[in-house]
């Protein structure tokens, strides 16, 4: 039975993708209280915290976890050195927490984010919002069916198609403030990232913030690991294969889409397929669309092609509502620290191509 009471939850970073992404969602259920902010920038935090009828605001997280009595965390902070101290303060308190992706700037860093889950056995959920969207859960639902029955046949392709020239935004910032300086710079040392030089460096961590997505949801499609076998010159084509054998693969903006927001999947069985298309990411009420085609089962016998009615929903809502069941102890993490650690795995292989070229 879910229990009755008001969840009450602490946020950590007040920017625009805090306020568009998240506050938004969190301030708008009736089942949590967003109790208290905190940010580098503490007038900024108290300006938001006055906004969103948020009753503590604070210039540390040190001091909210110390001072409130909170059911859960939200961190919003880009992936900088901060964003570490954060993920790991409030995993030593013991609150579950829902980080903004990736898990962290550097493979070394996500090592040590990942050696603190272990150590603390504290939940955290990494924010690939992606696998909330209502369309995916509709298509994981039969994906998992077809894989169950075998009604189908075996998994034999899956491909993700997106243009990141697309306008990711889609009006979701409007209304928002924006902080009146930008977080003190840091520059993490070249051995952050090994075997990289520094221009890897930075190009791992634009990948890990851009091209994250659709890599975790590629692993969440297929429901294994996977590695990359092949990586065209171009940058546009990348392929792999699963470790259940399944061949996957990834074309990045192959051509302009500076207005218009083009993500599509593509999860291919022996005898039918589920075709997803997914929103801009902070489009607002807007969940994605997704095409189950069934082949025909018999010589009289037509194919099946289905369009399930969604909720007028998008993935930030679901997202808010999964993490607070995770709270309630109803669910486990929807990404965690481990599946999010070989998000970056695959992007570091990326990088490093064709250094990395058949690696496993």
């Amino acid at each position: 039975m879910k229990s009755s009471r008001l969840l009450r939850v602490g946020f950590i970073g007040a920017g625009k993708h805090a306020q568009s992404a998240h506050l938004r969602h969190y301030t708008a259920l009736e089942e949590c209280r967003v109790a208290a902010i905190a940010d580098a920038d503490g007038a900024f935090a108290a300006c938001i915290a006055q906004r969103y009828g948020i009753e503590h605001s604070y210039s540390s997280h040190q001091e909210m976890l110390k001072k409130e009595k909170l059911d859960g965390v939200v961190l919003t902070l880009p992936p900088i050195p901060a964003a570490e101290r954060a993920i790991c303060d409030v995993l030593r308190s013991g609150l579950p927490l829902i980080s903004e992706k990736p898990l962290a700037y550097s493979p070394a860093a996500g090592d040590r984010i990942l050696e603190a889950v272990r150590d603390t056995g504290t939940p955290l959920a990494v924010a690939f919002h992606k696998r909330c969207d209502p369309a995916t859960i509709a298509a994981i639902d039969q994906i998992t069916e077809w894989r169950r029955t075998g009604a189908v046949g075996r998994m034999t392709y899956v491909r993700i198609h997106v243009s990141l020239a697309g306008d990711w935004i889609a009006n979701g910032y409007r209304g928002t403030l924006s902080a009146s300086a930008p977080p003190p710079h840091e520059s993490p040392p070249l051995e952050e990232y090994p075997g990289m030089n520094t221009a890897q460096a930075e190009l791992f961590r634009a990948r890990s913030g851009s091209a994250g997505h659709q890599v975790d949801l590629m692993r969440h499609l297929v429901g294994a690991p996977f590695r990359l076998t092949y990586v065209d010159p171009s940058q546009i084509l990348l392929a792999g294969r699963s470790a259940e054998g399944v061949p996957v693969a990834f074309e990045f903006t192959p051509y302009a889409s500076t207005r218009e927001w083009v993500e599509e999947a593509l999860i291919a069985f022996e005898h039918g397929y589920v075709r997803l298309s997914l929103p801009a990411p902070l489009a607002i009420h807007v969940p994605g669309s997704v095409e189950i085609f069934r082949d025909a089962t018999g010589p009289d016998a037509p194919a099946v092609r289905t369009t399930p009615v969604l909720p007028r929903e998008c993935a930030m809502e679901r997202q808010a509502r999964t993490f607070l069941a995770m709270v309630r102890g109803e669910t486990t993490p929807l990404c965690d620290a481990e599946q999010a650690r070989e998000c970056m795995d695959i992007i570091r292989q990326w990088t490093l191509w064709p250094a990395d070229e058949g690696k496993t």
